[in-house]
């Protein structure tokens, strides 16, 4: 994992919020030169979204010059992908005039937000993606492993089990947390000394951590201001600016 390219990829503004988590688990993978090569399936286990709707993305990072394929092939088999990321501006073009112009995959939001938004694709492949059921009508054990899985601290797990039974999670609220804990994960305060200040996960679920501002990534130069504490709306993502495009 290449820290400097996950503290830009944070700040790279991508117009999608699923498509910026697919550039930082890009990021994430990359070495120094920013090189990887993770399967379509991988990075969509690892963001929970589905294998075509992870291909969507990576075409329109491809189109804004924040990424660039090589393909590797061996006799008639294509052996994997090769992503090369490019993320020296900090900021990719302009991807269009707003919501609607978002590819499949941004309303893998079932909750509304920049899921709401009528889809469009500019893509000609077909894209099938899985139908998921909302996280308040699944299992408690099965949306608790979904945040568990995201968690960087495994301590404690039977006392965030309790803490996560109390919360009526939603596909919105998970999604929340879900972006909460991408930039708590990389900030100064979570990775600094081995970790040790990451709060057990029942500390961050009983105090509704993921309402808190969120922080800065590691490295990254002091900020003027902050978003709304009533979270971020991704239909409006002007307060992003601040933040790096988080």
């Amino acid at each position: 994992m290449s820290m400097e390219l996950m503290v830009k990829a944070m700040k790279t503004k991508v117009g999608n919020p699923l498509r910026k988590l697919v550039l930082i688990k890009l990021a994430d993978n990359a070495n120094d030169m920013g090189e990887c090569w993770p399967s379509y399936q991988h990075i969509a286990d690892q963001c929970e979204i589905g294998r075509s709707t992870v291909k969507v993305h990576i075409r329109e990072l491809e189109k804004s010059g924040l990424l660039r394929r090589e393909f590797r092939r061996k006799g008639e088999l294509n052996q994997s992908n090769v992503f090369h990321l490019a993320l020296e501006g900090g900021a990719a073009p302009a991807l269009g005039g707003g919501a609607g112009d978002n590819p499949p995959g941004a309303g893998d939001n079932p909750g509304g937000g920049a899921g709401a938004a009528p889809r469009t694709s500019h893509s000609s492949e077909p894209v099938k993606e899985p139908v998921k059921p909302e996280v308040a009508d699944a299992p408690d054990s099965v949306a608790f492993d979904r945040l568990w899985a995201l968690y960087p601290r495994k301590v404690g797990k039977s006392a965030a089990e309790k803490a996560w039974a109390k919360i009526k999670v939603t596909a919105d609220l998970f999604d929340r947390m879900a972006v909460s804990l991408a930039a708590w994960t990389v900030s100064t305060d979570w990775t600094k000394d081995g970790g040790q200040y990451i709060p057990h996960a029942s500390t961050w679920l009983n105090g509704k951590r993921w309402e808190d501002e969120l922080p800065q990534p590691a490295g990254a130069a002091p900020i003027a201001s902050r978003r709304p504490a009533s979270g971020p709306d991704f239909n409006d993502t002007s307060w992003a600016d601040d933040l790096g495009g988080l």
